[in-house]
């Protein structure tokens, strides 16, 4: 009886470690396939621009910067108007002229939980033992025709994505997540592909961003330029002192 116990607990542990071991190594070869560690260390801020759908025959051009993956700032622009959003540190602004507002606004600590996620250009999987994140190899799913391996990401702060990874070019395909906004659970979706290299670093230039996990439910960003390490003054991302705090010039 007591061989039994061994034998069972021996072939539960061996399981347990291989299994660790295939996550660890997909990691590694999505680390590979993206451009390697040496590039994207290399990387110390991102420029984006290109254009969101926003409605049937309606684009809206965008621009994002992403420095030092703690500070970012994104404009749109639609009828005339800009809306801002901007990251610095572990605070964060907008401006929402859609809805009325012109003045800049703080962040709820939730928004601001999720720009820093957005503000980490290097993704959720690159280098994630270092952001106190662990990830398991969950399985082999087929994904409108192509096989893919699903990883979990549980992250230190405690929220969970799933990423799809291409299983033969080991590029990301897909990425779900959960978030809570305003005591609500969100889930939303992002759907990469026509992937291009960039200073020997492979980037989605296209996503799809659901709300939920269905297609066709979301937006398409189509991007047109990525410059890698360009100039970008820290000034970007400090909240401006709002007009209706300026006092009058006395004449």
């Amino acid at each position: 009886m007591k061989t039994k116990v061994f034998i069972i607990l021996g072939f539960i542990l061996t399981s347990s470690f291989s299994f660790a071991q295939t996550a660890d190594e997909i990691v590694a070869k999505y680390v590979e396939a993206i451009g390697g560690k040496k590039n994207w260390d290399n990387v110390k801020a991102v420029k984006m621009t290109g254009n969101i759908d926003i409605g049937p025959n309606m684009k809206a051009p965008f621009v994002m910067y992403m420095k030092d993956k703690v500070k970012s700032r994104f404009e749109l622009e639609f009828q005339g108007m800009k809306m801002i959003t901007a990251l610095n540190g572990d605070s964060g602004w907008k401006v929402v002229p859609f809805t009325g507002k012109t003045d800049p606004e703080r962040m709820s600590p939730e928004e601001v939980k999720d720009q820093k996620d957005q503000a980490d250009f290097t993704s959720d999987l690159y280098n994630y033992k270092e952001k106190g994140s662990t990830v398991e190899m969950i399985s082999k799913e087929d994904m409108e025709g192509t096989e893919t391996f699903k990883l979990k990401v549980i992250k230190k702060s405690g929220d969970v994505a799933y990423i799809y990874l291409d299983a033969t070019s080991y590029l990301p395909l897909k990425e779900t997540k959960k978030i809570k906004m305003e005591d609500k659970e969100i889930e939303s979706a992002s759907v990469p592909s026509n992937y291009k290299k960039v200073g020997g670093i492979m980037f989605p230039f296209s996503i799809e961003m659901r709300a939920g996990d269905e297609a066709g439910q979301g937006q398409a960003m189509t991007i047109d330029n990525i410059e890698i390490n360009p100039v970008i003054t820290d000034d970007m991302f400090v909240m401006p002192v709002m007009k209706s705090a300026v006092a009058p010039a006395t004449k």
